[in-house]
């Protein structure tokens, strides 16, 4: 709950840190999760020594040490494997995701704890349905706060950080059993569990990657979670609601996600200017003045006499097709309904296999 609810202040907290230290900021991160994984490394080997001198271990703990090792060796291999795969070569982006490891090992752990006693392999799989249901969840809530960035790339870091954090748990605490489900109504509840998580993984992609092409003659095309239609009748209400409340600059607040897409394009627009790239420039512009002109009354809209001078500079290139690439994440543009059909089919298969197998 802390860190589901606790989620979209971890972002002003971070940049509160970043402004009073701007130096010593990735030393800080960094410093704070190199000790919690040496940490929680030495916790685990000096666990695993202790086992050696018990005298009436449980029988669950009667496995080789080599290969209680090997688990959690196992883990920092992934771990690090992982977080290279994916390093951004931006410290301070790339030191946060590396605390996700430690932040879901610690939940991957004690979600362990309160279900290892169970006479077979559901232990483990309830302990890892419901970190990843964390991790889904508090990506979903991150999507809705300015700031913050929730997406399917962060949920797959997660379910990493989970796995890895279930094979040093496991090291650590061998469970009961890891024999498969011999009861029904076992074998029911993962299936249930597992088609839950997968509705709720499909209720985020939905919410958060599904879009639209939107081609326009002049601008070209780009991606929007809007289509048409619902982008003229965010532009037509923006105006106003804003004159009412103008969308405020920082701090906590629910996120508009139009405005967010418009400054995606104004970003996209103003690195074009700096790298000299008018064509993309200009056509960004093109853009945010079709279908996100209010977006441009508050951050920013080119004088003519700007907008001549880049025309020039762009002179014989603007006629090439264009495609912007302005949206920081995936946006599939994906049928709503065959994807909900297809889900919901799966959802179902798995209960039914549950109840069969």
């Amino acid at each position: 709950m802390l860190i589901l609810f606790g989620s979209p202040y971890v972002g002003q907290l971070r940049s509160s840190l970043r402004s009073s230290f701007p130096e010593e900021y990735p030393w800080i991160i960094g410093g704070v999760t190199a000790t919690a994984v040496v940490g929680a490394i030495g916790w685990a080997v000096v666990h695993l020594r202790q086992s050696r001198y018990d005298s009436s271990p449980a029988p669950s703990a009667r496995q080789p040490l080599w290969v209680r090792y090997t688990l959690i060796i196992t883990a920092v291999a992934v771990s690090a494997g992982y977080a290279r795969a994916v390093s951004t070569g931006e410290s301070e982006v790339d030191l946060v995701e590396a605390f996700h490891f430690v932040e879901y090992g610690l939940v991957a752990y004690l979600f362990y704890r309160a279900w290892r006693r169970r006479s077979d392999v559901s232990g483990v799989a309830l302990a890892a349905g419901a970190g990843l249901a964390l991790g889904i969840a508090d990506e979903w809530v991150q999507w809705f706060v300015p700031g913050r960035v929730g997406e399917m790339h962060d949920i797959l870091l997660n379910a990493v950080a989970v796995g890895c954090g279930l094979l040093v748990s496991i090291a650590v605490h061998p469970p009961a059993s890891l024999a498969l489900p011999m009861r029904r109504a076992s074998r029911l509840a993962l299936g249930a569990a597992a088609s839950g998580l997968l509705l709720a993984f499909a209720g985020f992609v939905d919410c958060v990657h599904l879009g639209y092409e939107i081609q326009d003659g002049k601008a070209g095309a780009f991606r929007s979670r809007y289509d048409m239609t619902a982008l003229a009748a965010a532009a037509a209400n923006r105006p106003a609601r804003w004159k009412a409340s103008p969308p405020p600059v920082g701090g906590f607040r629910h996120e508009d996600h139009y405005l967010s897409e418009g400054e995606w394009h104004v970003q996209r627009r103003t690195i074009a200017v700096g790298t000299r790239d008018w064509r993309t420039a200009l056509r960004e512009d093109a853009i945010l003045e079709r279908f996100y002109a209010p977006v441009l009354e508050i951050r920013g809209r080119w004088s003519e006499e700007q907008r001549s001078e880049f025309e020039r500079n762009a002179h014989g290139l603007e006629q090439a097709a264009y495609r912007s690439d302005a949206a920081p994440y995936p946006i599939y543009v994906i049928n709503r309904k065959a994807f909900w059909t297809v889900t919901l089919l799966i959802a179902a298969a798995v209960v039914w296999l549950a109840s069969r197998v």
